[in-house]
């Protein structure tokens, strides 16, 4: 029996991956901050093992190290980094700073810790990692700078530990989810609006006068899977593949993104998203 680790699990992604993974025979060790996790679709499964897991808790990843060690000790088949934080930091000029460095801690410095503690179990198996960044990495948007660069930078990361663990057999790759309607985006707009209360005037009426809110204009741009879609996808397209790529983009309606990149000068690309996110005059 396969085992995986999958963190963020109690709603959204998460848990459309652990229900997924349930319903193909999997043990899965279900990782969840301080939400009550009886609400899950998966909990009660006998194959699944509730985990509280706050990736920015370095003494809990160590403790969910040592309930997975405990179970399996012959290792960990699968890890997948899932745990994030929208972020609420506003305009650069204005951010809430806090925000920002706790964006980090969750979306950056939680799954980095957590390859560290479970490499060892993941090698035991010749066990894969897969980090969800996201299609947000593909952008560039205003009052939302926090969660893509954070995910940008666990993008990086994942490419030096995909080169790093692959003689020991753990490949690595990064999953940008392209549009999932999860807990997060379901408040964006919400989010959006506090963003801007953030801003102190009379800066806020400026930034107003140039810039829509990050949430609307993504929304009205992209379609969103639900998550069950989402998951049934990832299994066939990457958790089934027989090697894993570098990066994979799931989602309805990004795929050209990451070619908007190769194939256009990056001012040009950079044209493209401030239409995307300007008011209309």
């Amino acid at each position: 029996m396969k085992t995986a680790f999958i963190t963020g699990s109690a709603s959204g992604i998460g848990a459309g991956l652990v229900s997924k993974l349930l319903e193909q025979g999997w043990r899965v060790f279900a990782g969840h901050r301080s939400t009550d996790p009886s609400g899950a679709p998966w909990y009660g499964h006998h194959n699944v093992i509730p985990v509280q897991c706050d990736v920015t808790h370095p003494e809990q990843i160590e403790l969910a190290q040592q309930v997975i060690r405990q179970d399996r000790p012959q290792g960990l088949d699968l890890l997948i980094n899932n745990a994030a934080y929208s972020g609420n930091s506003g305009v650069v000029e204005a951010a809430d700073l806090n925000d920002y460095r706790y964006t980090f801690e969750s979306n950056f410095w939680g799954p980095l810790q957590m390859c560290r503690a479970m490499m060892p179990l993941l090698r035991q198996a010749r066990g894969r990692i897969i980090n969800i960044t996201s299609a947000s990495i593909y952008l560039t948007i205003p009052m939302g700078s926090s969660y893509p660069v954070s995910k940008t930078a666990l993008d990086a990361l994942t490419r030096h530990l995909r080169m790093e663990l692959a003689p020991f057999g753990v490949e690595v790759t990064a999953l940008a989810p392209g549009g999932v309607a999860t807990p997060m985006t379901a408040f964006g707009a919400e989010l959006s609006e506090q963003q801007w209360q953030a801003i102190p005037e009379p800066l806020r009426s400026q930034y107003r006068q140039y810039f829509l809110d990050g949430a609307s204009a993504v929304s009205d741009n992209f379609k969103l899977y639900s998550p069950e879609a989402f998951a049934e996808r990832v299994y066939r397209k990457v958790i089934c593949a027989r090697t894993l790529k570098p990066a994979y983009l799931i989602g309805p309606g990004v795929a050209a993104l990451p070619w908007l990149h190769r194939l256009l000068p990056v001012q040009q690309v950079q044209n493209i998203w401030l239409r995307m996110f300007s008011v209309k005059n």
